[in-house]
């Protein structure tokens, strides 16, 4: 068995025939808005009586928490080295969704072996079962633990800018979850654009790109603007879809989020635990 099918290689787990949708939002570049993006889709989902997670997937830097005004007394830390269980890190917030939040600053959670990250997505995808949506906020980049999450997901929507620096790192990480992980569909988010043209052109590069040297489909899920709400709503710690729904970037989040629920991964049905088919990278384990 090579490394792409034991990441598909999740054994059946019994789910009571309820499927789970899980949404990996991600990005080549940090700085460019994923957090803030993930935890107001999961405000939103769950304004939409979904029953929703967050998991702060930025194992060894998180901080969704920070986003929401939350202190969270257990974190992914005690599950990964405690004998905390997952559910007991669960955390609610103001905006009906659960966090499940993410360790800061502690560098050994990157350097789990390939044995030890099978254990903790066995764990994960466990206590995942009692939710509709789970949504993945990812660190940036291509490390071990982002390609994992990533393919442990429905949906990977890529969050990129205009600027040419976080398309050509956007670029990169479909091409190595292309490579690696044989992932073949993603989604792509242009956040802050100056305007809904800048956004159509960029996506319109990667997408030539793609075409002539990745074997891969890319769906536009359009740009979100430039809204000084954002900032705003940051510094009070608030989803800015709860501080401010009618800013620009509200309305466009809103709309991002009718599209994700209205879609579904690889075009098929709402795949259910059954058919999610993930196991993290166990070469070596």
């Amino acid at each position: 068995m090579d490394q792409a099918d034991r990441l598909r290689a999740l054994a059946a787990t019994n789910t009571g025939g309820a499927g789970c949708r899980i949404i990996s939002v991600t990005s080549g570049k940090g700085g460019v808005g994923k957090t803030n993006i993930a935890v107001n889709l999961a405000t939103l989902f769950a304004r939409r009586g979904l029953k929703t997670l967050l998991l702060d997937a930025d194992i060894g830097l998180g901080n969704a928490n920070l986003l929401l005004g939350l202190q969270p007394e257990r974190t992914m830390e005690d599950v990964l080295f405690g004998s905390s269980p997952v559910e007991s890190v669960f955390m609610p917030t103001p905006y009906g969704f659960t966090l499940l939040p993410g360790s800061s600053g502690i560098r050994k959670l990157l350097e789990l072996d390939n044995f030890s990250q099978r254990a903790v997505f066995d764990r994960l995808f466990e206590a995942m079962k009692g939710f509709e949506v789970v949504v993945y906020d990812t660190a940036p980049g291509i490390g071990n633990w982002v390609l994992n999450f990533n393919a442990a997901a429905h949906d990977i929507v890529v969050v990129a800018h205009p600027d040419p620096m976080a398309l050509a790192d956007a670029y990169a990480l479909m091409k190595v979850l292309s490579l690696e992980r044989r992932e073949k569909k993603f989604r792509l988010l242009i956040n802050r654009s100056k305007h809904a043209q800048e956004g159509l052109d960029a996506f319109r590069h990667i997408s030539d790109v793609t075409d002539e040297y990745l074997n891969v489909s890319v769906d536009y899920m359009g740009s979100l603007p430039e809204d000084p709400w954002v900032l705003k709503s940051v510094c009070k710690r608030v989803p800015i879809v709860a501080e401010a729904p009618k800013s620009p970037f509200s309305l466009g989040l809103d709309r991002l989020a009718d599209k994700l629920l209205a879609q579904t991964g690889g075009g098929s049905a709402v795949k259910t635990w059954n058919n999610v088919g993930v196991r993290p990278d166990l070469r070596g384990a």
